[in-house]
């Protein structure tokens, strides 16, 4: 199985990067920040390479205060929230103006749901700019109800996935809470630490469930 992991930037993948040496099936892509970013270098790197799986790797904001910082989420389905048009008050998604999907969801790998069973699941929103004020938090809490991690690259790694038939997984470190923009409580070196042990807790769940097929 050839696997492409994914970062925005190497501070995020460096516990990964020191130990990478040990993973033949696995190449590794630093995109920069940004669905723009992530979409381009992925997009040239897929034109060069076949994978079997997509990892996306990399620190988010939680939208669930009940969530500790440091935990790890699987995010199973991405949503560009941006993507779209105002009008007066009311956002209308690009689904309902008729122009394409703004939601992606992982998919299956030999049939089965790509589901890691030791990490809690929840859905995704993607952003070109991390929400920081009071109104507009809670607008998109409302809007998306169940969404659990903001990102600036899920939903672009998940696009690129479904254009192209790959799974994907993406494993997101809770840095910090989605809030007005206050770094005194984030916590980003525990949000990589523990997401790169995620990610090799995978790669050694996926080798030996596939071992048995």
């Amino acid at each position: 199985m050839q696997i492409l992991i994914i970062a925005a930037t190497s501070f995020e993948l460096q516990p990964f990067l020191e130990v990478v040496s040990n993973y033949d099936q696995c190449d590794t892509l630093v995109t920069g920040v940004g669905m723009v970013a992530t979409a381009f270098e992925l997009g040239r790197m897929l034109h060069e390479k076949n994978y079997d799986l997509l990892i996306n790797v990399g620190i988010g904001g939680c939208l669930d205060r009940t969530i500790e910082i440091g935990s790890v989420i699987q995010v199973v389905s991405e949503s560009f929230v941006e993507l779209g048009a105002e009008d007066g008050h009311n956002f209308i998604p690009i689904d309902q103006l008729g122009y394409g999907r703004s939601t992606f969801n992982s998919c299956l790998l030999n049939d089965k749901e790509l589901r890691l069973p030791f990490l809690k699941q929840g859905e995704g929103i993607t952003v070109n700019k991390v929400h920081g004020r009071t109104e507009s938090i809670e607008k998109i809490k409302k809007l998306h109800p169940n969404s659990l991690v903001e990102s600036m690259e899920g939903a672009a790694v998940f696009y690129a996935a479904d254009k192209m038939t790959i799974p994907v997984i993406e494993i997101r470190g809770i840095s910090n809470y989605v809030e007005r923009r206050n770094r005194a409580t984030w916590n980003i070196p525990l949000a990589i630490m523990n997401s790169n042990k995620a990610l090799i807790k995978t790669l050694e769940y996926l080798n030996n469930l596939y071992s048995k097929i």
